[in-house]
């Protein structure tokens, strides 16, 4: 498009300028140059001013230079950060196919002061596959499976944590000036393992919360082109996390003890994200992702059961933790890309220190 219309501008320049000529050569060979002026001020009146040798030349140069930056740009192409979504649904017809898989160590603990305290390594292996289809170009819905593999010091243990079920509804297409934004409801289901732990463990048993969880979620995203050889994203996302209370027996990811039997209230939580990716050129993108977290406390009534004779601790404090994702996305194509990198905690409270290695393929046919 930018070559046309330096075509059209060098044509227009050159008829103009082969016009000039032609008006001149007629001017002086009429019969009144002959014959001596004669009506000079209606003539003049009459003929478009000609621009100047200088104006063209900057048009022309412009006109150069608007061409030479159009042949630089490309359409960019975006697999998405780690962590935050995007506020655009999927395309009636369109599947999402994403395998991920996480690697992560909890090598400390944040305490109430917001001290990290060293633990014995615990190490999770947790591959994810996410699935995704348009219903509709404003509705698409979704599931996330989970398998997680625990391990500290000889004690290991795997299982299926809960999966989630969610369903996208676009409320604003991204527009030049308007960004996307679309809501998420998501539930997700204790299949899980969060009770009855086998006691010598039990750190290591828990992949699951054993509560059904509500989530709302409001997302937006916006291409920006601050630099027009370096196109960008903003995306930010807001999640509200709503549980149901929970029946736990015996150890548990509450806590709980032998004889432990009693129900747990799990406080509600919110998820907060920021992403945002730059375009070194259209297959290589450069994202981090700002996440922060925050959890009431869970409260407890039963029996709470012992542990080495006293009464078992059930039930978590409140928690917080602030976390960033940096990472390196690869396109294949407009709907292939590769995407690794890294997520880990830097500030928090009765939260895991930690520290996890990500990469994810995503498809879209």
């Amino acid at each position: 498009m930018k070559s046309l219309k330096f075509l059209a501008l060098f044509f227009i320049i050159s008829t103009n300028a082969f016009g000039i000529t032609y008006q001149i050569g007629e001017t002086n060979n009429s019969p009144s140059s002959k014959n001596g002026p004669s009506n000079t001020n209606s003539s003049n009146d009459q003929q478009e001013p000609v621009p100047s040798l200088e104006v063209v030349q900057e048009e022309l140069t412009q006109a150069e230079k608007d061409f030479e930056i159009a042949k630089k740009m490309f359409n960019p192409w975006y697999g998405g950060p780690l962590i935050t979504g995007s506020g655009a649904t999927l395309p009636q017809g369109l599947v999402n196919v994403q395998p991920y898989f996480y690697y992560t160590v909890n090598y400390a603990a944040f305490d109430e002061n917001r001290k990290s305290r060293s633990i014995k390594n615990i190490n999770v292996t947790n591959p994810k596959l996410a699935l995704a289809v348009g219903i509709t170009d404003r509705i698409d819905i979704g599931i996330l499976i989970d398998w997680i593999h625990q391990k500290q010091s000889l004690e290991s243990s795997h299982h299926f944590g809960d999966i989630k079920l969610a369903i996208d509804i676009g409320l604003v297409k991204e527009t030049p000036f308007i960004p996307g934004v679309k809501f998420t409801l998501a539930e997700s289901f204790p299949t899980g393992n969060y009770q009855k732990f086998d006691p010598t463990k039990a750190v290591v048993e828990s992949t699951g919360t054993g509560s059904y969880a509500t989530t709302l979620a409001l997302t937006t995203s916006k291409v920006v082109w601050w630099s027009l050889l370096h196109p960008m994203v903003f995306r930010f996302s807001f999640n509200y996390i709503i549980p149901t209370k929970v029946s736990v027996s015996g150890f548990n990811s509450y806590g709980g003890g032998f004889g432990t039997n009693g129900k747990v209230t799990p406080g509600n939580a919110f998820f907060l994200s920021f992403g945002y990716e730059f375009s070194v050129y259209q297959k290589l993108v450069l994202a981090l992702d700002v996440a922060y977290e925050y959890a009431n406390r869970s409260t407890f009534k039963g029996i709470n059961g012992t542990i080495l004779g006293f009464p078992a601790p059930v039930g978590t404090r409140s928690k917080d933790v602030l976390s960033l994702a940096p990472a390196i996305e690869y396109n294949f194509s407009q709907n292939l890309s590769l995407i690794g990198g890294a997520w880990f905690s830097i500030w928090g409270r009765n939260a895991p220190d930690f520290a996890s290695g990500i990469i994810t393929l995503t498809y879209t046919f």
